[in-house]
Parts: C-alpha cells; sequence; structure tokens
C-alpha cells in the first residue's frame, strides 16, 4: 500500500506542475513501455495487413500477349461473382499483361518463362490462354491437360471445329528424347544428300552443324509454319487431328466466344484456351471456359 500511495502522490505533484511536467514525467517513465505496445500495434497491423493482400489463389489465369490487355482486376471480380468464389478468403488472378517471344529471347522473356514456370511448379497456375506459337511451345512441353480428362464426350463435343489437338505420339518423343534424335538424323540424311549432289556444299553443311539450331528447325519442332513469333489470324491452320498418330485435345479456340467478341482481347491472332496439367481447381479452370462463352460485359 504504501508503494501505491507513494505513486498517487508522485502524480498529484506533477498534475500541480502543469501540462509540460506531466508529459516529462510520462515520457521518463514510461517510453519503453509505450514503444513496445506501439511496435506491436505496427506489426499486428502490416501482419494483418499482409495476409488479407496475400490470400492463397482461389483461381489463377494467365493470358499472353494479348492485345488489348483488359482490365485483369475487373475480370478477376466478375469471374469470382460468376463462379461463387469467396473473395474475401482467396485471391482470383487474371493476369492480363505478360507477353513472351518464342522467336528471340530478351531478359523480359526469360523472367516471363521462369515465372511461368515457378507458378506451375508451386500449382498455382490453372489456365493459360495464348496466341499460337506460345500455347504450341507449352503444350508440346506438356503442360496442358488432355481435355478428355476433364469432359464426357458430349461436352467436349460441344466444341467441335474449336478443339486445338498436338499429336500424343510427338509429345512422347520429345519426353523421351527420340524426337531430337530423329530429327538430328533427318537432317543428317539431308546434308548427305545434298553433298552428294552438289559437292560444293559438303563444306557449309559441316560448318552449319556446329552453329546454333536455325529458326527454321525451331519452328519446326515446335509446330508453327509462320516465321514470326506471333501467328497472325491470317496464318493461323488449325492442325488436323487426322494428320496425327494419337490426337490429343489440349485447347480450345476462344475467338468466337464472347468474351473475345467483346473486348477484342487478342484483336489480330488466334487465342487458345488450355489448362494447366497440375492444376487442382479443374472444375474453376472448365467454369472460366463457360465464363468465356457466356460472358457479359459489366455496366458502367
Amino acid at each position: 500500500m504504501a508503494v501505491w500511495d507513494d505513486i498517487k502522490k508522485q502524480h498529484k505533484k506533477v498534475r500541480k506542475k502543469g501540462f509540460k511536467a506531466m508529459v516529462s514525467y510520462f515520457w521518463d517513465y514510461y517510453k519503453v513501455p509505450t514503444a513496445v505496445i506501439i511496435v506491436i500495434a505496427l506489426f499486428s497491423f502490416y501482419l494483418i495487413r499482409d495476409m488479407a493482400s496475400n490470400l492463397p489463389y482461389g483461381f489463377y489465369a494467365m493470358m499472353i500477349n494479348s492485345t488489348m490487355h483488359p482490365d485483369g482486376e475487373v475480370i478477376g471480380e466478375d469471374f469470382a461473382g460468376y463462379a461463387g468464389i469467396d473473395t474475401s478468403s482467396y485471391n482470383v488472378l487474371i493476369d492480363t499483361n505478360q507477353t513472351l517471344s518464342t522467336s528471340s529471347y530478351n531478359t523480359y522473356d526469360v523472367s516471363t518463362q521462369e515465372r511461368i514456370m515457378a507458378i506451375t511448379a508451386a500449382g498455382d497456375l490453372d489456365v493459360m490462354i495464348a496466341d499460337q506459337s506460345v500455347f504450341e511451345q507449352y503444350a508440346r512441353n506438356s503442360y496442358m491437360t488432355d481435355l478428355r480428362d476433364l469432359m464426357s464426350e458430349d461436352e467436349l463435343k460441344k466444341y467441335d471445329g474449336y478443339i486445338y489437338y498436338v499429336d500424343g505420339a510427338i509429345l512422347k518423343a520429345i519426353e523421351d528424347g527420340t524426337y531430337e534424335q530423329a530429327s538430328s538424323e533427318n537432317t543428317a540424311d539431308n546434308e548427305s544428300q545434298d553433298s552428294q549432289d552438289d559437292p560444293s556444299v559438303a563444306g557449309s553443311n559441316s560448318a552449319a552443324t556446329d552453329e546454333t539450331i536455325s529458326d527454321e528447325e525451331i519452328s519446326y519442332m515446335l509446330g508453327i509454319s509462320s516465321p514470326s513469333s506471333i501467328v497472325s489470324e491470317d496464318d493461323f491452320v488449325l492442325p488436323d487431328p487426322d494428320s496425327m498418330e494419337d490426337p490429343v485435345p489440349v485447347g480450345i479456340i476462344l475467338s468466337d466466344t464472347a468474351f473475345m467478341q467483346s473486348t477484342n482481347t487478342y484483336a489480330g491472332s488466334v487465342p487458345i484456351f488450355g489448362i494447366i496439367g497440375n492444376s487442382s481447381r479443374t472444375d474453376l479452370a472448365i467454369k472460366f471456359l463457360e465464363y468465356l462463352n457466356e460472358y457479359v460485359p459489366s455496366e458502367g
């Protein structure tokens, strides 16, 4: 009790001396606990803010090489409402700002590729939409799901004429390395024949084998006939499954969907929709495809 009485006496003395004395007294005796309280309060504030802004992904789609770059945040909010995703618990990300060249790589292209690899490895990316050059590259690297595993025959039939196929035999050959070997053997055979037909080219062919692979060879391996990176709408040719040993449906052409017709997101090229192979939200990926087909522009 004596200690408490002494404290009360000190408080009375300070109050009699005025406001400045009270501030000085408070600072001398309470600055450390006050600083601790402020630090804890700030830490709590930033922790709560970061937790709110770093919600787990409820859905993640990437639109690569889009022309018009629509507002991904607006699309994300609209799709969340369409699909019934709780945005207070999950983050819906529609990334419309990524670009990627498949003909000449720069620092930005490398960064984009690394980002795609990282978010795919983490299981975050659900859907990729891209022009043919990019889509074919990732499809041939087994990024895309066989749509027959996610859709019934009747569901897939709705997209007849818009289904993008790759040859499963080529995918398997690329995976086990025999595709590159066969390509090398074909190149060697052609060079040998050229040398026999015209000995003057033998030396140049020999030197060429030490050079890096040509743009034409890259385009051939990717199945792209157009020499430009982004295949234009005029140059686009839908792969024919009848010409393939093992046709696998991995993509859906989106050009005539309500979303693309309304937004012109891929004006001048052909957007292809694919579902990432390790996505755990394939039901929402299918829902996103439906959303793109049934899209109604927001008012205002």
